[in-house]
């Protein structure tokens, strides 16, 4: 073998590292078939029975819209959605690169509070498996005001919202549905 060959193996072996990094770095394309992907709507009273009182109490919490500047009382959440999600459909979840692929399957626009407005959502995608419907403005995550003008925020609150998933605790997304607060739990305790 020469020189240039080995050279030229050196490289390529070098690149192959390089793309392996990065793909565990910033999320390769799922592999998970979504047939595999199950959620289930449940009831607030289903979920609450597999919960500690701490993890009840944290719920509660993060089901209570924090206050909006100029406002006198805080708004109400009038709907709960509880979904029972399974292990495939949290791993993909788990997957940055999987999430944004999704966001850009639907459509998107970030408004000028922070929140972002959905709409074109595909049945049995990803975005309809957790609840989201067209024309859902996301506003809130676990009781934190959602900032979509800043990546930095976006990917520090999917790292949070997914090491609470990992730890068997529910996530709680506020969305606004034809003006009203919904809030939509995601129950990762499996089907």
């Amino acid at each position: 073998m020469s020189i240039f060959d080995k050279l030229l193996w050196g490289v390529l072996i070098l690149i192959l590292l390089l793309a392996v990094a990065a793909g565990f770095l910033f999320g390769l394309p799922s592999s998970i078939p979504d047939v595999a992907l199950k959620s289930e709507k449940i009831t607030m009273q289903e979920l609450e029975i597999n919960l500690t009182p701490e993890q009840k109490a944290v719920l509660n919490e993060n089901l209570t819209p924090a206050p909006v500047e100029g406002q006198t009382r805080p708004a109400i959440v009038r709907k709960k959605e509880v979904f029972r999600i399974n292990r495939p459909l949290m791993r993909k979840l788990a997957n940055r690169t999987e999430c944004q692929r999704e966001l850009m399957n639907a459509s998107s626009e970030p408004m000028e509070d922070g929140s972002l407005r959905i709409f074109d959502i595909k049945a049995g995608c990803l975005l309809d498996k957790v609840g989201l419907q067209n024309e859902d403005r996301l506003k809130m995550v676990n009781g934190q005001a959602l900032d979509f003008t800043s990546v930095g925020a976006i990917f520090t609150t999917h790292s949070d919202s997914l090491a609470k998933l990992q730890s068997g605790q529910p996530v709680v997304i506020q969305i606004e549905r034809r003006g009203q607060l919904v809030a939509l739990v995601i129950d990762p305790t499996g089907i």
